[in-house]
């Protein structure tokens, strides 16, 4: 059994997180989780946790966002030694692609057609923003008011992380996603074949 640290943005990144840690539920038992309440937190711990993982094995996600690319957020983040033991990933563009990866149970739990939904999340320029479209064409009304912002003034719905963290946890298919995310299906595989 291999135990192991989380680091990760927000909620939605924790759940995403856990929930492919037990695809592999024979091999992973989470210690502890670091939540960042964004990427700053991450950003400016990460050599620490680099360091803390050559006792026990670390997993930080990380958004992409505005980042042109993976390279250049590395050469941002990551100007020292990683240790085998630090498995350090990027979801592209935000951990929103992956939860948009599985079309056919994010179509059945919105209740909106599966055509609706981009068949490579990866490519979409604001992967939270096209959740949101999607959530207001929802027939069921608690969907809608969870997840769409109530004014202007809100990026999000007042339940957003609890609403589509539940659908990860029961509904999430990761082996239909990894079939729609590059991204997600490298750190699927990483984790898979991780040894520390």
């Amino acid at each position: 059994m291999i135990y192991i640290t989380l680091i990760f943005e927000d909620d939605l990144s924790e759940a995403v997180m856990i929930k492919i840690l037990s695809h592999f539920s024979d091999k992973y038992e989470v210690c502890q989780s670091y939540r960042g309440n964004g990427f700053g937190y991450l950003k400016s711990n990460i050599q620490g946790f680099n360091q803390a993982s050559k006792v026990n094995p670390h997993f930080m996600l990380t958004d992409l966002d505005n980042y042109n690319c993976p390279v250049t957020l590395r050469e941002d983040w990551i100007n020292f030694e990683m240790s085998p033991n630090f498995i350090f990933r990027i979801a592209i563009r935000e951990v929103e692609s992956w939860v948009l990866a599985d079309r056919e149970g994010l179509s059945q739990y919105f209740n909106v057609s599966v055509v609706n939904f981009p068949i490579n999340p990866d490519l979409e320029n604001d992967p939270k923003n096209t959740l949101i479209q999607l959530a207001k064409r929802s027939k069921k009304r608690d969907i809608r008011e969870d997840i769409v912002p109530i004014n202007q003034n809100a990026k999000i719905g007042p339940n957003y992380n609890g609403c589509l963290s539940d659908f990860v946890f029961r509904s999430w298919n990761i082996e239909n996603a990894v079939n729609h995310s590059a991204s997600l299906k490298k750190t699927f595989e990483k984790l898979r074949d991780f040894n520390p």
